[in-house]
């Protein structure tokens, strides 16, 4: 059965043991490291992070598109890619602190109530609190560690995007390079480009209601609750090769950081490689991505599930140094799966499945500070009655959504403040649905329209 996306959002070969070895070595790291984190309780995706402006003397406006947010600009792709080591110098306490309040309308009521909540419709809640430990470590090894308290219905406190980097610059001969380490929890938080799952659009979603496609394949649904390791080179500042696995997180660990269980057996290969180009403003990227990953429900004696996922990705980027900006990203996803295990429990109508997921937005944003963002998102895949129709209740057995998204958004200091690591957004967003689980009217037999799960969403986004 393919694991739906979170509200929130969550490898070609097992013949690779020498850097399954790795990963064990590096795990006994990041447990440490985790267990620091726990210590000093640092709590959706880091964002922007002030620590890191404190630390390289940079506005906003250097590392991020509209000075807030994920977007990077080639200054902020060249600060990750180095391992966020970048200084001004002086010393900079380490920490940032993140907070998002928000106001969400559904098309039609939520019955029963969410979580908490006693009101069916008209939810005002703090969506999220974050807490952000970040910055340079030694001359070649930075991080990104952020917990986060979300969920207004549970009100947990977990652990979010974290990453330890390593890297170093070298040279062969005419060609320069930059070698890279990355241990992290969520395949594709490595990557310095807004297509990708664990980065791409809308970058602020709403906690009640809908806000996507509700089946995505297995990549997108496995932020913090694995850990991997990667490695990657960039050459001459255009080509970029990375590859690594991912493992799950012992049961204690994801006990105790609300992490979640990914029912990954063994090594789950992920690789990435892409091509970007500079034309004076014009900023081009292409590139694949793919990951190859084997569940197991905790039967003995029955084959694994596979998922085998590959994606083409691509981003194009203005940016002149004047007041308008202009980004635009894209990604299609292909997965199949070989559904062994469940198919043989029942819970698949078909031994095999494919899923095919593709989403493209464009962004304008003025002086940094007022933006609108279209963007559209569209799954199709196999029919299957016990994998759709029962598991999500579609009337016709299928995965296939599609919709749209409307965002505006105001950064007030986009441009400047006078303390200029500090930032605020406020957004107002719109998702509005073609078609929901293969049929745009009573797509649950139930009579529930497409269009019942329209949402509007305003929220209010801060960080220090």
């Amino acid at each position: 059965m393919s694991i739906p996306k979170r509200s929130l959002f969550s490898l070609q070969s097992r013949a690779i043991t020498r850097l399954s070895r790795l990963v064990a070595n590096l795990r006994l790291a990041f447990t440490l490291l985790a267990s620091l984190i726990a210590c000093l309780w640092w709590a959706a995706p880091a964002q922007a992070v002030p620590a890191f402006a404190r630390q390289t003397g940079q506005n906003c406006i250097a590392c991020h598109v509209g000075g807030f947010g994920p977007q990077l600009t080639p200054f902020g792709r060249a600060f990750k890619l180095d391992g966020y080591t970048l200084s001004d110098g002086k010393k900079h306490i380490p920490l940032s602190a993140m907070l998002v309040a928000s106001y969400t309308h559904t098309a039609t009521d939520q019955n029963p109530p969410p979580a908490g909540f006693s009101a069916n419709n008209n939810f005002t809640a703090l969506q999220q609190a974050s807490v952000f430990l970040a910055g340079r470590i030694t001359d070649h090894l930075g991080m990104l560690g952020q917990a986060t308290y979300s969920d207004p219905g549970s009100q947990n406190l977990a652990w979010d995007n974290t990453e330890l980097r390593y890297a170093h610059a070298y040279s062969l001969g005419s060609v320069s390079g930059l070698f890279g380490m990355s241990l992290n929890n969520n395949p594709t938080l490595s990557d310095v480009w807004n297509t990708t799952p664990a980065w791409q659009f809308s970058y602020m979603a709403p906690p009640f209601g809908n806000s996507g496609p509700p089946v995505s394949p297995l990549i997108y649904s496995l932020g913090q609750s694995v850990v991997g390791a990667t490695a990657y080179t960039m050459i001459n500042n255009s080509w970029y090769v990375e590859a690594g696995a991912y493992h799950n997180l012992s049961t204690y660990w994801a006990n105790a950081l609300h992490a979640g269980n990914a029912s990954l057996q063994g090594e789950a290969p992920y690789w990435r490689m892409w091509y970007s180009k500079t034309i004076g403003p014009h900023v081009f990227e292409a590139g694949l991505l793919g990951f190859d990953a084997r569940l197991n429900n905790g039967l003995p004696g029955l084959p694994t599930d596979h998922y085998h996922d590959i994606g083409l990705d691509a981003t194009y980027q203005f940016l002149n140094g004047g007041p308008n900006i202009v980004t635009a990203n894209a990604i299609y996803m292909h997965e199949r799966q070989d559904l062994n295990q469940t198919f043989l429990q029942g819970g698949a109508s078909n031994p095999s499945n494919t899923l095919n997921t593709a989403n493209i937005n464009l962004s304008y944003w003025r002086d940094n500070t007022y933006g609108a963002t279209f963007g559209l998102f569209s799954t199709t895949g196999s029919s299957d009655a016990a994998v759709y129709g029962n598991g999500y209740s579609s009337r016709t057995n299928s995965p296939n959504t599609s919709g749209a998204i409307f965002e505006v958004d105001w950064n007030p200091f986009g441009k400047s403040w006078t303390n200029p690591e500090k930032n605020l957004r406020i957004g107002l967003q719109y998702t509005m649905y073609n078609k929901y689980l293969g049929a745009r009217t009573n797509f649950d037999g139930a009579g529930t329209n497409a269009s019942d799960l329209n949402t509007l969403y305003l929220y209010l986004w801060t960080a220090i």
